[in-house]
């Protein structure tokens, strides 16, 4: 776990979960501010940041945004989402593909077809320079 921490530190994670904590809250006052007087809408900050952070996390919710200014917001919230989301797969593939890469034990994709295409040049190698040590013939 602390390999996992330094890795995720080195590449920000503690600023994009700040940062996403930030819009979070942000993104929810605006839809209490927007949605209150539209039917079905939240009644409380609370409501707001929970139906805020389902659509964070993909997860949907009963109400759905009623006037325009929120629809865009949903816009581009849902995008900061996906967003976020590459980042956090990328930062663990990159963390699990560098302790691979760090084990002299493991395989790395793709090894076998490097070692036979490496024994290949080799032997080419070998090849070329027995064809120029010979006399050419006339």
């Amino acid at each position: 776990m602390k390999a996992l921490g330094a890795s995720l530190s080195r590449r920000g994670f503690g600023y994009v979960i700040a940062l996403t904590a930030l819009v979070t809250f942000a993104v929810a006052a605006g839809m209490y501010a927007f949605e209150t007087e539209a039917s079905g809408g939240p009644n409380s900050y609370g409501e707001a940041l929970w139906w805020t952070a389902m659509i964070m996390t993909t997860m949907g919710s009963e109400y759905w945004p009623q006037t325009i200014e929120w629809r865009v917001l949903c816009v581009f919230l849902s995008l900061y989402a996906f967003g976020v989301f590459g980042y956090v797969i990328a930062a663990l593939a990159t963390f699990f593909v560098g302790r691979d890469a760090d084990n002299s034990d493991a395989e790395v994709a793709g090894t076998k077809q490097l070692d036979a295409v490496r024994d290949e040049v080799s032997a080419l190698r070998d090849e070329i320079r027995a064809l120029s040590r010979q006399p050419p013939e006339l």
